[in-house]
C-alpha cells in the first residue's frame, strides 16, 4: 500500500504566481516519489495545483471536507477525479482534521492564509503533545513564503515559549532536492 502525504495550502491561488507553478511540482514530485494525498478536498487555489497534478502523474488523492465548504470549493457538484480520487464529507472541521491526521503518514505545509496556518499549528502542536507520533512535517519555503513563519517560530523560542526541540517536529524545505530527501526518508 502506497503510503500517504496530507498536504495543506491555500485554497486561494495567491498573488505570487511562482507558488502556484511550485504547487505543482509539488504534486508530480509526490506521485513520482509513489506517494498518495490526503488534502482538504477543495478543487480551487494551491489544493486544487497540487492534487490535479498529482492525479495527473498517478497518485490517488483522499480529497476530506466538511459539508458547509462544499458549495464553496468544489467546482464540479459530481465530484470530479480531476482531484478527488476518493472523496469524504465530514460534518465538522474537527473530524476532518482528524481524519486527515489519521490517513497519513507525513504533513506537508504549502502556501496558504489562516486555515493553512491552523492546520500547521495543530500538527505541530500535537507532535509535541505526542499525539502524533514518528509522522514528518516539511514546511515548503520555495520562494521564502514561509520565512516570517520560520522567524516567529526561533522567535518564540528565543523568547523561551518554545524549547528547541520544537524545531525537530518539522523541516525546512527549500527546494525540489530537499523535498526529495524528505520523502525518501519517510
Amino acid at each position: 500500500m502506497k503510503k500517504k502525504i496530507c498536504v495543506f495550502g491555500g485554497s486561494r491561488s495567491g498573488k505570487n504566481k511562482q507558488n502556484i507553478k511550485s504547487a505543482k511540482i509539488v504534486g508530480r514530485i509526490i506521485a513520482e516519489n509513489n506517494f498518495d494525498i490526503v488534502f482538504g478536498g477543495g478543487e480551487n487555489g494551491i489544493m486544487g495545483s497540487v492534487s490535479e497534478t498529482a492525479v495527473k502523474y498517478g497518485s490517488k488523492t483522499t480529497g476530506i471536507i466538511p459539508d458547509f465548504l462544499v458549495k464553496n470549493d468544489i467546482q464540479n457538484k459530481k465530484y470530479s477525479k480531476r482531484y478527488n480520487t476518493n472523496f469524504i464529507i465530514t460534518n465538522n472541521m474537527h473530524k476532518r482534521k482528524q481524519m486527515m491526521y489519521e490517513k497519513s503518514d507525513a504533513f506537508l505545509v504549502l502556501p496558504g492564509g489562516v486555515g493553512t496556518l491552523d492546520e500547521c499549528f495543530e500538527v505541530l502542536t500535537w507532535c509535541q503533545l505526542t499525539q502524533i507520533i514518528d509522522k514528518k512535517v516539511g514546511i515548503i519555503n520555495f520562494n521564502n513564503f514561509w520565512d516570517p513563519l520560520v522567524s516567529l517560530i526561533n522567535h518564540l523560542i528565543k523568547e523561551e515559549y518554545m524549547g528547541t526541540d520544537n524545531l525537530n517536529y518539522f523541516e525546512e524545505l527549500r527546494n525540489t532536492n530537499s523535498l526529495k530527501i524528505f520523502l525518501k526518508d519517510i
